[in-house]
């Protein structure tokens, strides 16, 4: 698995648990459940865009792609 696969992966349980969170706590404070909103967005729209990232031909970690490797 790639160092992109695996932050994708754990961005998007981050972002999923604070949306959860921010369900469960339901608070009345719209304050608050903006500023969670905004906290865990980016980890939901990071964590769907590295899955949506197309493969680069590397064979192995750490070597640029389309270079003649």
């Amino acid at each position: 698995m790639s160092p992109e696969t695996k932050s994708g992966y754990i961005a998007l349980i981050i972002g999923i648990l604070g949306y959860l969170g921010t369900i469960y706590l339901n608070s009345q404070n719209e304050m608050v459940t903006y500023l969670l909103t905004a906290v865990f967005t980016p980890f939901l729209i990071f964590g769907i865009a590295m899955f949506l990232n197309p493969k680069s031909r590397r064979e192995k970690i750490g070597q640029i792609p389309f270079r003649g490797w």
